[in-house]
């Protein structure tokens, strides 16, 4: 098995979850998670995904988080109506403050989570999101004091 980290001032992050799709990871010092995405994730997979992104934000009260996109392919169009219905509104009323996201290669994908940004921003929200091209670029950036 591959160690996945992401060092932070000397710190690794933790692993919350991984499977062949996802890998989530946190750090709590730091209040920051990270979602890496690949692959074609659709129906149940990728709602379980959606959920354990949200208990993992809720159990330790994350403020920061990194969406790694960039493998990530579509979503399909009853998973995005999933989406919108259920896991936008929710990730709009956590704890998260600043969000940054690093894009999917994949056209459709980027437009189905454009979809999301659009409809993230119907909600009054405290969440500052912002999209970079570089990983070290975005970390940066999400670790400016809030």
């Amino acid at each position: 098995m591959t160690r996945l980290c992401v060092v932070l001032v000397g710190r690794q992050m933790q692993q919350y979850f991984k499977n062949n799709f996802v890998t989530f990871l946190y750090d709590t010092q730091t209040r920051l998670g990270k979602a890496e995405w690949r692959g074609h994730l659709k129906g149940s997979e990728l709602r379980e995904a959606y959920l354990l992104v949200l208990d993992m934000i809720d159990r330790f009260s994350l403020t920061r988080w990194l969406a790694d996109d960039r493998q990530m392919e579509s979503i399909d169009p009853a998973d995005l109506q999933w989406s919108l219905e259920v896991f936008v509104p929710r990730i709009a009323k956590s704890s998260l403050l600043r969000m940054a996201r690093l894009p999917s290669r994949f056209d459709e994908n980027r437009q189905a989570v454009k979809q999301m940004i659009v409809k993230g921003h119907t909600f009054d929200l405290d969440l500052v999101l912002c999209d970079f091209s570089d990983e070290q670029e975005a970390m940066a950036w999400l670790m400016e004091p809030l």
